[in-house]
């Protein structure tokens, strides 16, 4: 059996793969019984369930997944408003890898939601939520995520249901975040990133450029 540090670690890869092949992997959603064709657009949920995480309130954590590898076919939810997801994590883990993770093998991770659960319309809308490096984490949390959860941007009011960014990839991959939009050398060291795993770095600029012009300067 894989330790809980592998199994986090290849998460996140996949993920990122998956993110590349499809730029419209959910972050956010409005309710449970909405995630599995959410969640699996290409074939519209078939097969796949969605079941609580242990004995957590299917209203307050929701383990969605279909057959095939775990990595790509299973994946945690939790309500904006639940403050348990750390030990939601840990109940995923358990009941879709078999694996119980020790506080050693959790030490520098942060179990968090992919999208600032402050960035949530609702305390009832759902987040995904996935191990990620903590150092870079707490780095996004402060800097951009607290400009990007402004009351004054209209999709933190209204949107339901968002999509994974530029951002949340690079938060994903343990990438510290630029301090505002003049970061040139840090702008650039994650567009370095993205050319590595093969996306246009072009693309990457401006995605990331325009993403911090609109938290920043709007």
């Amino acid at each position: 059996m894989a330790s809980a540090t592998a199994i986090m670690q290849e998460r996140r890869r996949a993920l990122i793969r998956a993110w590349m092949r499809d730029p419209l992997i959910l972050v956010q959603a409005e309710a449970p019984g909405a995630l599995a064709g959410l969640v699996f657009l290409d074939d519209r949920g078939a097969g796949a369930t969605t079941a609580r995480a242990g004995r957590i309130d299917a209203q307050s954590a929701a383990i969605v997944r279909r057959p095939g590898d775990a990595h790509d076919n299973a994946s945690l939810w939790v309500a904006a408003s639940y403050d348990g997801y750390r030990r939601a994590y840990l109940r995923f883990l358990a009941d879709v890898y078999g694996a119980r993770a020790s506080e050693a093998e959790l030490d520098g991770w942060d179990i968090d939601h992919l999208l600032n659960r402050a960035r949530a319309p609702l305390a009832t809308s759902f987040v995904r939520l996935e191990a990620i490096p903590a150092e870079a984490n707490r780095r996004w949390g402060a800097l951009f995520e607290k400009a990007a959860s402004d009351e004054r941007f209209y999709a933190n009011r209204r949107r339901e249901r968002r999509t994974m960014s530029w951002m949340i990839c690079a938060k994903l991959a343990g990438k510290p975040p630029p301090k505002d939009p003049d970061d040139a050398a840090q702008i650039e060291h994650l567009v370095a990133f993205f050319a590595s795993i093969g996306l246009n770095p072009g693309e990457a600029r401006r995605g990331v450029g325009e993403m911090l012009d609109f938290v920043y300067r709007a």
